[in-house]
């Protein structure tokens, strides 16, 4: 009898190890994609996950936007995010916007695809459906879906490039693209939420300086870095320790999370 029990207690154990082992794989090769999927984002919450360069997922309690996606995903990254609002591309720029991917990211939820002018005319003869593809020029502004986008003049090359303030549940959201500073942006001083800035890399108009006088203009509950270096990143972060109320947010690529707005 004790032989039997014993027998019992090490095949227990081994099936244990097994199901562990399992249930470790399982979570390990989810994408990160699947993980952002499967996040739940309340009321006065951001879910959000940077792709790199300006590219980022975002959403918020009911909705779901991709901004400046390039290539950096897949139509099936695009198919396990679930139901997409809306794609945003602030210019035409090939590490900001890439028109074949695009195009497999809009077949995937059949989102809408909003475009300054110089993206527009590589997606014009692609996109067909009615009211999927949205040109907008500085200034105006788009709806989807419980989703409001205005477009801003962009201070950077290429044909109208533009900058998004984004609101969805009650959420404000400004990508500032690779821009460099406008005074229009103080035109939404104390409505943005959530600040994405250009802090520099390879674009000829950001840097942190520039990010810098962006926040400053609009004082954001939370500044999030991007389209830089990590040095460049630091500097900003420096920089922005003398904006009273100002979060800081350093996101590393391909970690979704969830941020709570500060009220």
């Amino acid at each position: 009898m004790k032989a039997i029990h014993k027998a019992s207690i090490a095949a227990a154990a081994v099936a244990a190890t097994i199901l562990g082992a399992y249930l470790y794989f399982l979570s390990s090769s989810r994408s990160p994609f699947d993980e952002f999927a499967g996040m739940r984002v309340g009321e006065g919450e951001v879910g959000i996950m940077f792709l790199g360069t300006s590219a980022f997922i975002i959403r918020t309690s009911r909705h779901a936007i991709i901004i400046d996606p390039a290539a950096k995903m897949s139509k099936d990254d695009a198919s396990s995010l679930g139901t997409v609002d809306a794609i945003l591309i602030t210019h035409e720029h090939g590490d900001h916007f890439d028109a074949s991917s695009t195009f497999d990211l809009h077949r995937a939820n059949e989102a809408v695809v909003v475009v300054n002018e110089g993206a527009y005319a590589s997606l014009e003869g692609l996109i067909r459906g009615e009211g999927k593809l949205v040109l907008l020029e500085p200034g105006e502004a788009a709806e989807t879906g419980g989703v409001v986008v205005k477009a801003i003049a962009s201070n950077h090359s290429g044909l109208s490039p533009l900058m998004y303030f984004i609101s969805m549940d009650g959420v404000a959201i400004l990508h500032c693209s690779d821009s460099g500073f406008v005074p229009e942006l103080a035109d939404y001083a104390g409505e943005v939420d959530v600040a994405i800035l250009p802090a520099g890399g390879a674009s000829p108009t950001a840097s942190p300086s520039q990010a810098f006088k962006m926040a400053e203009a609009v004082m954001p509950k939370i500044a999030i870095p991007m389209h830089g270096t990590s040095a460049e990143y630091g500097e900003l972060r420096s920089a922005l320790e003398s904006l009273q109320g100002v979060q800081f947010l350093e996101l590393e690529p391909l970690s979704p999370q969830v941020v709570p707005v500060p009220p």
